[in-house]
């Protein structure tokens, strides 16, 4: 794992409206890495399962987990135990994302997420971590829908967070959020504001900081190469966020929750 390293002007310019440079090297290296689970159709499964979270869908979560239980076993270990272990720990983790961009609250979320996680990881039976996983999507899902019982949300405002969320190392602006939605910038932004709670610029923030803490958790990316590669341009603004919406330092995370073994 890289040691993280204090950035300096060379390594990160501009103000924090300006856009950062990306190492080539990182960004080449996960999009390589994105492409092959395109390839395999993992990426549009995973898309598509986090839309149905984030939507509250609990129907066509269902229908969904009993069509794809034949899938689930994903090549990560010759140990077909730790192989499921780590299939179902990483599926727990994503849909607690989902189900965070759906509108759970972020507290409400990780305590679920760790006790989904807790569970599976005392788990002995390998058959029995795929229902640990289902019923963890299933619950996320169930409270999405719970909450958003009073708040419909617009489609212009799903396809918009939809649109954020696969452009999270991109620069995105409001005006090309708003023009991806066919609304002026006022409009879109108090329409983003009401169905959400949250300005467009704190849920950019907010997504790109649970970002951060997948490839923190997950990666062996520096932390310098991660803030890079998420658009945050210096390292006193990415760890000043990430604290904000986490209550520790990008460091500090990585320390306590880096899985070396993944």
């Amino acid at each position: 794992m890289a040691e993280n390293k204090e950035m300096t002007n060379e390594q990160m310019t501009g103000a924090d409206s300006e856009p950062a440079v990306r190492p080539k090297h990182v960004h080449r290296e996960i999009k390589e890495t994105r492409d092959e689970i395109r390839a395999t159709g993992k990426y549009a499964q995973e898309k598509m399962m986090n839309g149905m979270i984030m939507e509250g869908d609990l129907k066509r979560v269902t229908k969904y987990l009993e069509s794809a239980e034949h899938e689930r076993v994903e090549r990560l270990s010759n140990d077909p135990y730790r192989t499921q272990l780590y299939s179902v720990i990483v599926g727990i983790a994503i849909a607690a994302r989902a189900a965070m961009d759906g509108g759970l609250g972020d507290e409400e979320a990780f305590m679920v997420c760790n006790n989904y996680t807790k569970e599976a990881d005392e788990c002995t039976d390998v058959t029995r971590l795929w229902e640990i996983y289902k019923k963890a999507v299933i619950d996320f899902t169930t409270r999405v829908n719970e909450n958003k019982s009073d708040v419909l949300m617009s489609e212009k405002v799903k396809l918009s967070i939809d649109y954020i969320l696969r452009h999270l190392h991109y620069d995105i602006s409001l005006k090309q959020i708003a023009d991806n939605a066919g609304l002026s910038e006022t409009y879109f932004s108090a329409l983003f504001k009401k169905e959400t709670g949250e300005t467009v610029s704190e849920f950019i923030q907010k997504s790109r900081v649970r970002e951060a803490q997948s490839m923190i958790q997950y990666s062996e990316y520096s932390l310098l190469e991660i803030g890079q590669y998420l658009g945050f341009c210096s390292q006193s603004h990415f760890s000043k966020t990430f604290r904000k919406y986490t209550g520790m330092t990008p460091g500090q995370y990585r320390k306590k929750n880096f899985k070396r073994t993944w």
